[in-house]
């Protein structure tokens, strides 16, 4: 908040009066009246402060999207950065196991859209017969857009989009070499205590045949034991691209929240279909925090545009 700076005018008071005269004459006068000064007036002008922006002013609070599969329509606070690691264990058959580190970077650029950078940090597979191969994975680049707001019979609703740069090696079998492309519908409402996460996922993959597309199902369901636990059960797949191998898992987890800006996860999830890991391990943490980065400005087309 800017504070208004004022201008202060005052009156000048008139010229003091002279020395009086010695002459008889004016000895013999009538003694003069003494006349109160005009008393100074002062005006002050206050400028009105300049409107707050409350969403510079706000709380920062993490919203994570771990350790579940499914988005919700909820999106990073505006003006807000959300940053979250995870490490992931996967025991893949045969003795072989898979452990990767994955990470994400969110930015809150409106009120209703963020942005988001995830990437693979390090991935390793060690087999008593074949040794181990480590690398990196692939990065995504999304944007994620709420366009309809909870009411009393629609759920809140939003748009996600994401594209893989293909950053794994092939050779390695940690990535396929080619970019995809996701395009999500996400749905969520609160029933009672409990809030639900409905996806409809749509993926575009790319090979060295051309390109082939999936849409896959997800539904996440949340329901907080205390001001800080949440415990969180979900259930996702459908067919993939590139294979006939469908793909089911389900998954039970927790979130807890450490303070505000810092909540810490822990899953499991096993899967019921063929073509993928059976079981993967998984925990982490979302941290927020504020970077003052400027806002969009509100008047702007731009800002209108995505929801500022």
């Amino acid at each position: 908040m800017v504070a208004g700076t004022g201008t202060v005018l005052a009156a000048v008071d008139g010229p003091d009066a002279g020395s009086g005269a010695t002459t008889e004459a004016v000895k013999a006068a009538p003694p003069l009246v003494s006349v109160n000064p005009t008393p100074a007036v002062t005006t002050v002008v206050v400028l009105a402060p300049r409107p707050a922006d409350s969403y510079a002013l706000s709380e920062a609070a993490a919203n994570p999207t771990r350790p579940a599969w499914d988005y919700a329509a909820s999106t990073t606070q505006c003006g807000i950065a959300e940053v979250d690691s995870g490490w992931m264990e996967q025991p893949m058959g045969s003795g072989v196991r898979q452990q990767m580190l994955t990470s994400s970077v969110r930015y809150g650029l409106t009120p209703k859209m963020d942005l988001r950078w995830g990437f693979t940090d390090h991935m390793t597979q060690s087999s008593w017969a074949t040794g181990s191969l480590e690398g990196i994975g692939d990065q995504w680049l999304s944007a994620r857009y709420r366009f309809h707001e909870q009411g009393r019979r629609l759920p809140a609703m939003a748009l996600l989009y994401a594209a893989k740069i293909p950053s794994a090696n092939p050779a390695k079998g940690f990535g396929t070499g080619f970019v995809d492309h996701q395009l999500i519908f996400i749905a969520s409402r609160d029933l009672g205590k409990n809030h639900l996460d409905f996806n409809i996922v749509g993926t575009v993959a790319g090979s060295a045949l051309g390109h082939d597309g999936a849409a896959q199902f997800g539904l996440a369901m949340t329901r907080p034991v205390n001001a800080k636990l949440s415990l969180i059960l979900e259930s996702y797949g459908g067919p993939q691209p590139g294979t006939s191998n469908r793909f089911g898992a389900a998954l039970a987890g927790a979130a807890y929240t450490l303070r505000p800006t810092l909540v810490a996860d822990a899953a499991y999830s096993r899967t019921y279909t063929a073509g993928s890991p059976r079981q993967q391990f998984m925990f982490g943490f979302t941290f927020a925090a504020r970077p003052g980065l400027p806002l969009l400005p509100k008047g702007s087309s731009l800002a209108r545009l995505v929801g500022r």
